[in-house]
């Protein structure tokens, strides 16, 4: 078992406002008396909800402007320890608006500003020093602008060769230049991964088509083959793909009525990556991921298992005691 913490690295924080309303009418005042402000961004949910499991966790990213010491504090307060470069650039806001009627969520979202020329060297030299303390890294989301081009593979390569465990959760070009320094699992979405993987290619989201399985499949077999990665790739509500013994396995995903789906996919990462850290084998890593998505999607805060309508203590006892998991299907042979 692992006796280091867990580093979640983020490269594009954000501030968040979820704003509910029992409708949404455009070209109208809106009102709302019930609403929240809270950090958010990729890699920012995914340490709060580690820490909420019961991890060790750092949070590596950057800050700047207005709400520096804000984003500082709010995830001190969660109990996520932070190690944040100064970017000199604001902290770029983001909205969600929930239209309680018709059970939707609609994402209003900054472009974040560039950050400083000094900010990438900074970054560098904090995830360095956690090396030392860490045994599991996940990296997730895209790079604000202003970082160069090499930083997310510059940390798989670093961490690989100290002998991390990796969870990339990126797309296009940062994936693909990650790849030969074998990450241990990389988590794109399915459209994500057809979209880089397959550029040739226009998908539909959430596509499921046999010859689109049957390119996917082939290719999570040739990343493992040739990069050593195990590939998880999930479709929302829809049922997660993974690889085992060279067979597409799928595991189901159960359907609830979400409060807010903002930060789901951090979540999963998030689960995948605590049970990566203490051992679990993969389809229970799985299985957790899927119980953290569904328990944020319960919660009004993004990126929060707790209150979620889950007992996850009880969940991660049962993983960790057991040596079953999931019950999934192999949906190609």
């Amino acid at each position: 078992m692992a006796n280091g913490s867990i580093l979640a690295v983020g490269l594009n924080p954000v501030m968040q406002k979820t704003i509910v309303l029992p409708h949404l009418w455009e070209n109208e005042v809106n009102r709302s008396d019930s609403y929240l402000f809270s950090v958010a961004g990729k890699g920012a949910n995914t340490a709060r909800v580690l820490t909420e499991l019961g991890s060790s966790t750092i949070h590596i990213s950057h800050a700047g402007g207005l709400f520096h010491q804000t984003f500082l504090d709010m995830l001190a307060g969660e109990g996520v320890t932070v190690r944040a470069a100064q970017s000199h650039s604001e902290i770029r806001l983001c909205y969600t608006l929930i239209n309680s009627e018709r059970h939707t969520v609609t994402e209003i979202v900054e472009e974040a500003k560039p950050v400083s020329d000094d900010t990438d060297a900074q970054v560098r030299d904090l995830y360095l020093e956690a090396l030392d303390t860490v045994d599991t890294i996940t990296i997730s989301g895209t790079k604000a602008a202003g970082y160069r081009d090499d930083i997310i593979p510059w940390m798989v390569k670093h961490g690989s060769e100290r002998g991390k465990k990796i969870i990339l959760d990126v797309k296009g070009e940062d994936l693909l230049a990650s790849l030969p320094f074998s990450p241990s699992i990389i988590k794109p979405n399915l459209k994500e991964f057809s979209e880089t993987l397959f550029p040739e290619h226009t998908f539909r989201e959430h596509e499921t088509d046999e010859h689109v399985l049957m390119a996917v499949k082939e290719k999570m077999i040739a990343l493992e083959q040739e990069f050593s990665v195990k590939t998880v790739l999930t479709q929302g509500s829809k049922a997660v793909y993974s690889l085992e013994k060279k067979e597409v396995i799928e595991t189901p995903v159960e359907n609830v009525t979400p409060v807010n789906t903002i930060g789901c996919g951090d979540s999963f990462t998030a689960g995948l990556a605590y049970g990566l850290h203490y051992g679990y084998p993969l389809q229970q890593c799985i299985e957790l991921a899927i119980a953290c998505g569904r328990a944020n999607a319960l919660n009004l805060k993004p990126g929060t298992i707790a209150g979620g309508d889950i007992p996850l203590h009880t969940h991660t006892d049962r993983l960790r005691a057991t040596s079953g998991g999931a019950q999934h299907e192999k949906v190609m042979t």
